[in-house]
């Protein structure tokens, strides 16, 4: 503002909004906000492919109109070499605002080890659209939009799959890591945590029991003996990493402890130290080497064992920058017949970022 007497001027900056009468809730104000004309969007935008085996894969696009007249719409992708689509182009009418059409390509082909990429186009009016959003709209805040480019990122990587390995997978706490196994070429089922108890565990070689899994369900303890059992018959157990919950008798084989605060490695770039390169866990089917834990994403591992009974076999150890290496990453124990492993790698995190060597 300048004084009077100047001519002053003064700025002020207020939002547009559009009000209503809601019979409930009174006076509603809506922010008048800009978005694309068409907008793009898929539902996975992050998946993992075997490299150099036959890929086919459904991408489904999702196109809406924020136009009140009619549109045409030609919808296309863009392929990373190795890939083919059964339609180069597919053309919806979008017949008003907030009209919204489902455009299914069928994707087939093999890909090199690495990260591609598939875009999706829409195109319309002579305009190009490769952006799509989410509406977070929520009473008590300001509605919000997520802007995000339609591209699906696809890590393929170069893993071998045994033949036999039949998986049971019980889901644990913001746990995505079930998803990107069956796009691997595993065979998972998913085994609720009440169904432990009662499921034919024998049709299957390995169960993963998913992070923060004992923790969420507390009926997996009590059934929790008939896993150990499942690993003492020859199978193998998998646990993703839990909380204090972890050192309660009978959850685990063999007892550790986690500190108070618990151990962490925070540094997703923290040097990984291989404890014994010629560790079955380590190389069969696949071999893991330092470069597997290239590219990792937020965090390493999480509420790490600081002791752990002599039965455990370490692998691996890592720390932040100050802080005394921890050997709690990855244990190995011989169960009976079977093989038990525990981990507080943040593979939850690192799945569902394509991470590679996750």
């Amino acid at each position: 503002w300048v004084g009077p007497g100047t001519g002053g001027l003064v700025a002020y900056d207020t939002p547009v909004v559009f009000r209503f009468a809601d019979d409930v809730r009174g006076d509603i104000q809506r922010e008048v906000a800009g978005v694309p004309a068409v907008s793009v969007s898929l539902d996975d935008r992050v998946q993992y492919v075997r490299a150099g085996t036959v890929v086919e894969r459904t991408v489904d696009v999702r196109v809406r109109s924020a136009d009140v007249n009619p549109r045409d719409v030609q919808v296309s992708l863009a392929l990373p070499q190795g890939l083919q689509a059964d339609s180069a182009t597919r053309t919806v009418a979008l017949r008003g605002y907030d009209a919204q059409q489902l455009v299914s390509f069928r994707v087939r082909g093999r890909l090199s080890a690495g990260q591609h990429r598939i875009v999706a186009r829409a195109v319309s009016g002579g305009e190009t659209y490769e952006m799509g959003y989410e509406l977070v709209d929520y009473e008590h805040i300001r509605r919000q939009r997520i802007y995000s480019p339609s591209v699906v990122q696809v890590s393929a990587v170069d893993v071998q799959v045994p033949p036999a390995l039949r998986v049971g997978y019980i889901a644990g706490v913001s746990d995505n890591v079930a998803p990107a196994l069956p796009q691997l070429g595993i065979a998972v089922t998913t085994i609720s945590a009440a169904d432990v108890g009662s499921t034919d565990l024998s049709r299957f070689t390995t169960i993963v029991v998913g992070p923060r899994a004992y923790d969420a369900h507390p009926e997996l303890v009590p059934a929790n003996q008939r896993l150990l059992d499942f690993a003492r018959g020859g199978g193998t157990l998998v646990v993703q990493y839990g909380q204090y919950e972890m050192t309660q008798p009978g959850v685990m084989p063999f007892p550790i402890t986690i500190n108070r605060p618990h151990d962490r490695v925070t540094h997703e770039s923290a040097p990984v130290t291989l404890l014994d390169a010629s560790a079955r866990v380590l190389t069969v089917p696949n071999r893991i080497a330092g470069r597997d834990f290239d590219g990792w994403v937020q965090e390493r591992a999480l509420y790490m064992p600081r002791t752990f009974d002599e039965r455990y076999q370490p692998v691996l150890a890592m720390n932040d920058p100050g802080e005394a290496p921890n050997r709690g990453a990855i244990l190995v124990a011989p169960l009976g017949r079977g093989t038990y492993v525990y981990t507080s790698l943040a593979l939850f995190r690192q799945l569902p970022a394509g991470v590679p060597g996750a």
